[in-house]
């Protein structure tokens, strides 16, 4: 599927220019005993208004087992939404990225020094030997520079979080530097996230230290598809669903949409 680089997008932004648009699939949430494993829908819009930041909006919907189908977790993200039927928002985040500069990847400068291999020698002496050495030790393409990113995040949990991180090509990082909660909210000490795209799908995981745990542990991932019409009925959650079947009798699913803990107050 072809991308097109968004209209008025801040150049500062171009390294970001992958993610922009809206995103639609399934993952996994999973936190030891305070939130038991299950299914879930994803929805992900990374958008902009002209300046140089991306504004990203994240929903998590439990899902409806009785009327979900079964998932094979290799499929596609889009193909997956299609056979989920959401049942409640489980958690929503609103995250601000912000491009703070570029810095050469590892290895530039022997890159450097390859290319230079490949020039004439001042002497007549035929370098093409030492470039061949060269280019088998290389990357094979051009080296893409780093760009490093600060995030802003806020939820309606009570949660705001302060991230630092980078972005290289399809691939993005960031870790929480400072995580603020309201009074009642629940602990969150840690979280970090990863981004990359895999066969033209956004695929993510976040990591996170909560709930009274001080290690860093898996809490969830997910799998989703590029949504080039957001109105398109094939692009709906549950649009592989037949609407006329008797309730009770769809497939039975590993999606669960059972609740979890009442200590287990989403979070972003």
């Amino acid at each position: 599927m072809a991308f097109t680089l968004p209209d008025d997008l801040a150049p500062e932004l171009y390294p970001l220019a992958w993610l922009t648009g809206t995103w639609r699939g399934y993952g996994i949430l999973t936190y030891g005993e305070t939130v038991p494993e299950q299914a879930v829908y994803q929805e992900m819009t990374f958008d902009h208004d002209g300046g140089p930041y991306l504004r990203q909006t994240t929903t998590i919907w439990t899902v409806d087992a009785t009327r979900s189908k079964n998932l094979d977790f290799e499929m596609p993200g889009l193909q997956g939404a299609s056979l989920l039927a959401p049942a409640q928002i489980w958690s929503t985040e609103t995250t601000y990225w912000r491009p703070v500069g570029q810095e050469q990847p590892d290895g530039a400068e022997a890159a450097e020094t390859d290319t230079a291999a490949t020039e004439p020698a001042q002497d007549g002496t035929d370098t093409t030997d030492a470039a061949n050495t060269a280019d088998t030790k290389g990357s094979g393409g051009p080296l893409i520079p780093v760009t490093q990113l600060e995030l802003v995040s806020a939820d309606p949990a009570g949660h705001v979080a302060v991230w630092e991180g980078w972005i290289q090509g399809p691939r993005a990082q960031v870790g929480t530097q400072a995580v603020g909660r309201a009074r009642t909210a629940v602990p969150v000490e840690e979280m970090t996230r990863m981004f990359g795209l895999v066969g033209g799908d956004l695929m993510w995981t976040q990591d996170m230290a909560a709930f009274g745990r001080s290690e860093v542990t898996t809490y969830a991932s997910g799998r989703l598809g590029r949504v080039e019409d957001a109105d398109d009925p094939a692009a709906q959650p549950g649009s592989a669903l037949d609407p006329a079947e008797p309730e009770g009798e769809s497939s039975t699913s590993s999606a669960s949409s059972m609740p979890a803990s009442d200590d287990a107050e989403p979070t972003a």
